[in-house]
C-alpha cells in the first residue's frame, strides 16, 4: 500500500456515505423505545427522527468550520471512520490548488490512487498547520470536506443531533437535558472503539464511526448471528463508499443491539468483508461500525480523543 499507507494513517475506515438503507419499519421501532415517532420543534424534548435520510440531511448540516490558506470559512464533516481529510474538488478548484502526486487512499472495499493537495488549515481556533489532503468528488463526500482523525486527534468532538450543531473542542458538558452516561474508550490506529457493546446478544468490539450511515459488522459477527438467528430474514443490498468502491451486504434485523446500559430493540445490521476490519486486524473476532443511524438515537453523543471516552446524552423520555 505504499509508505504512506497505514504507517501515515491515510486510510480511510469506511469512508463516509455509507450506502445502505436499513428498512423504516426497524428504524421507526427503534423510535417508540425513545418515547416517539417524530422529531419535535426545538426546544422541545428530543425524539429521533424516524426517516434515515433525515438523520443523514441533519448530520450533513453538521460541520466544522475549516480556513484554508486563509480562506473561508469552509463546512467540513467530521469522520471519525476516516484516518486521512478530504476535500471536495469543486472546492480544490475555486481555490486554484495545485494538484500533487495520487496518494493511496483506503476505502471499504479497498485502496485507491486519489490526487492530493498540500494546503494550509486551520480549525476550532488552532494553529495553522500545512495538511496533505485527498481530493474526492464534493457529491460522493456530501459537503465541502471531511475531517478525518488526522485531524480529530486530541480533539473533543461533540455531535448534537437535537439542535442539528457540531462542536470541535468544546466544553465536557453535553448538550440536552436527558439523563447521561460515559464509557471508557480503547485506541486502535487512532480510532475511539467500545467493549462494553453486545448485537443480538453477541459481545462486540465496536468502532464509533461519524461519517458511516449505517451500523456495519464484520464477517466474524455474521457467522454467529447466522447462527443463533437462522429465522431472521437476511436480505442483500450494496454498501458504497465516497472511493466509488462497491461491496454487497448481508443485513437483518436483529433483535437488540447494547451500548452500556443502553439497548436499542430489534436493530438493522449490515455485514460486509470491509477493508476497514483487515486493516485494524478485526477478522476473527465479532466487530462492528457504529453509524449514525444508531449515533443519532441519542440527543447527543461525545467523542473525547484526549480522555479516550465517550459520552451520551439520552433523550429527555428514555
Amino acid at each position: 500500500m505504499g509508505a504512506r499507507g497505514i504507517d501515515r494513517r491515510t486510510a480511510v475506515a469506511a469512508l463516509a456515505a455509507l450506502g445502505l438503507a436499513p428498512p423504516l419499519s426497524a428504524l421507526a421501532g427503534a423510535d417508540v423505545s425513545f418515547g416517539g415517532a417524530s422529531r419535535l420543534p426545538r426546544g422541545g424534548d428530543y425524539v429521533p427522527p424516524t426517516m434515515l435520510s433525515t438523520v443523514l440531511d441533519n448530520y450533513r448540516r453538521m460541520t466544522c468550520p475549516v480556513t484554508i490558506n486563509d480562506g473561508g470559512p469552509y463546512g467540513f464533516v467530521a469522520d471519525t471512520g476516516a484516518n486521512h481529510s478530504v476535500i471536495a474538488a469543486e472546492l480544490a478548484l475555486q481555490l486554484g490548488l495545485v494538484m500533487a502526486e495520487d496518494q493511496p487512499l483506503n476505502g471499504v472495499a479497498g485502496m485507491e490512487m486519489t490526487p492530493t493537495v498540500k494546503v494550509q488549515l486551520r480549525l476550532a481556533g488552532r494553529p495553522e498547520r500545512d495538511v496533505v489532503l485527498s481530493v474526492l468528488p464534493g457529491e460522493a463526500i456530501g459537503g465541502q470536506g471531511i475531517l478525518g482523525l488526522d485531524q480529530l486527534d486530541g480533539a473533543r468532538l461533540t455531535l448534537d443531533f437535537a439542535r442539528n450543531q457540531l462542536f470541535l473542542d468544546a466544553g465536557p458538558t453535553l448538550p440536552g437535558e436527558g439523563p447521561q452516561f460515559d464509557m471508557a474508550a480503547k485506541r486502535r490506529d487512532g480510532q475511539l472503539f467500545l467493549v462494553d457493546a453486545e448485537v443480538g446478544g453477541i459481545r462486540v468490539t465496536a468502532f464509533l464511526d461519524s461519517g458511516a450511515q449505517s451500523t456495519i459488522g464484520n464477517m466474524a459477527l455474521y457467522a454467529l448471528a447466522y447462527l443463533r438467528y437462522p429465522s431472521v430474514p437476511w436480505r442483500v443490498a450494496p454498501i458504497v463508499s465516497v472511493t466509488g468502491q462497491t461491496i454487497d451486504a448481508q443485513y437483518a434485523d436483529l433483535p437488540s443491539l447494547r451500548i452500556g446500559d443502553v439497548t436499542l430493540p430489534t436493530w438493522p445490521v449490515a455485514f460486509a468483508d470491509l477493508h476497514t476490519f483487515r486493516m485494524w486486524n478485526m477478522i476473527e473476532r465479532p466487530a462492528i461500525l457504529i453509524g449514525v443511524d444508531v449515533l443519532s438515537r441519542f440527543q447527543s453523543v461525545c467523542l473525547d480523543f484526549r480522555r479516550d471516552e465517550v459520552r451520551f446524552r439520552l433523550p429527555d423520555r428514555a
